[in-house]
């Protein structure tokens, strides 16, 4: 229960903070407009922390993204908002969880305090490129849904790849954060 909790902790802490960082960086001006999925970082937080985690980081990534939206847009109606991180997450665990039991890109025996190798980057792009394939087709068509509006293949390829960049620029910033700051940091899934 105790490691619960910190993981629990850590991965709503970071993920409120990065989700409100991309907030304030990409909605706050009106000019950008959809930039921000461009460059989708919270989903990089997704991917990490449910590679590593599983289902034990899906409460903090979920309630990290309903108070950094409700932080970030107070006075709107979020329930679309609410579906759509949770069918986020259910694509990162699906990429994770097939994956996994195909056996792509990794052994079964992966842990967070351990060295990183070849299989561990390999399967960490792969969740990556197969979660935001999944994110970006299956989260766009319950959005699209729920608003009654709808979504050409521009919006799906722009949310494909900035959830692939955002990833990918979260996951560099961990790294140089835990060489930078975390003594004998090692990783292995």
């Amino acid at each position: 229960m105790k490691q619960f909790i910190q993981i629990t902790l850590a991965v709503y802490c970071i993920t409120l903070v990065v989700f409100s960082f991309w907030g304030q960086v990409t909605l706050q001006n009106p000019d950008i407009g959809w930039l921000g999925s461009l460059a989708y970082l919270p989903h990089g937080c997704k991917v990490i922390f449910i590679t590593f985690f599983g289902i034990r980081a899906v409460p903090a990534l979920f309630f990290a993204e309903f108070t950094g939206q409700f932080l970030e847009w107070p006075n709107t109606d979020l329930f679309y908002l609410w579906v759509g991180s949770i069918s986020s997450l259910l694509c990162v665990l699906a990429a994770v969880k097939i994956l996994t039991s195909l056996k792509i890109g990794t052994d079964t025996n992966l842990k967070i305090n351990k060295r990183l190798t070849y299989k561990n980057y390999k399967f960490i792009i792969f969740v990556i490129i197969l979660s935001a394939l999944f994110n970006s087709i299956f989260t766009n068509l319950v959005i699209s849904t729920l608003n009654e509006v709808s979504i050409n293949v521009s919006v799906i390829a722009r949310f494909f790849i900035g959830d692939i960049i955002g990833s990918s620029i979260f996951i560099a910033w961990m790294m140089i954060f835990a060489r930078l700051f975390i003594k004998n940091f090692q990783i292995e899934r």
